[in-house]
């Protein structure tokens, strides 16, 4: 059985508009400062932080840019994601025990299911936040895509900096990019860069579920 990802009473729902409010009161952003850095109008993300509107999964991807957050942090509200590690033990001692602790707690991060905000987009795709801080200039969602979904919807193509790993786990997806067009299968992936204009739509019966990862930056070509 395919797991949608929707709310259950384990699976959080976040109020991605109040956090992104929070954040960017918290770093005395103005609304409009904010708008321009992510190329939306300060009434759309007047309306996202309100909850009148849900963004794109780009523009929330933009949004934790723009703020120095990782989804992980802008879906849960805080800025410590992680749950602390356990207390080393062994023949490690004194200050190199200390040192190895406190590289563990930055280094290594585990995010238990229940822990895991599911945030709903526009076009019918919702996506889990499956990574945090450790993972520096990555992403990495789950993203469920109901029959008939797109994202971006109305037929629009849409791009940002970095590259995407894309993994289908269920059902079928269509990933467009560029003027290619492809139908993943569970198991199939995809890589482009996402400066490339994109769109990805679920136009069969069964919804679709899909592990992206989004990196800051591309890899280098030798």
């Amino acid at each position: 059985m395919v797991d949608r990802s929707f709310p259950t009473p384990e699976t959080p729902v976040a109020d991605l508009g109040q956090n992104i409010r929070a954040a960017r009161q918290g770093q005395g952003l103005s609304l409009r400062e904010l708008a321009r850095r992510t190329g939306v109008t300060a009434s759309a993300l007047s309306q996202i932080e309100t909850g009148k509107t849900r963004p794109t999964a780009k523009t929330a991807y933009e949004i934790a840019q723009q703020l120095g957050v990782t989804l992980a942090e802008l879906s849960t509200g805080t800025t410590e994601a992680a749950i602390p590690a356990e207390p080393l033990s062994g023949h490690l001692q004194g200050a190199e025990l200390d040192a190895m602790a406190v590289h563990l707690r930055k280094a290594v991060e585990f995010i238990p299911r229940d822990a895991q905000r599911t945030v709903g987009l526009q076009g019918g795709e919702t996506f889990r936040v499956l990574s945090g801080h450790s993972l520096p200039g990555a992403n990495c969602l789950l993203l469920t895509y109901e029959p008939d979904a797109s994202s971006p919807p109305n037929d629009e193509f849409v791009r940002h900096n970095g590259h995407e790993f894309n993994y289908l786990v269920a059902g079928k997806l269509v990933i467009e990019v560029g003027a290619e067009r492809y139908e993943l299968c569970p198991g199939d992936t995809l890589t482009f860069p996402a400066t490339t204009p994109h769109r990805l739509s679920n136009p069969w019966s069964e919804s679709a579920q899909l592990l992206s990862l989004f990196l800051d930056s591309p890899p280098h070509h030798r």
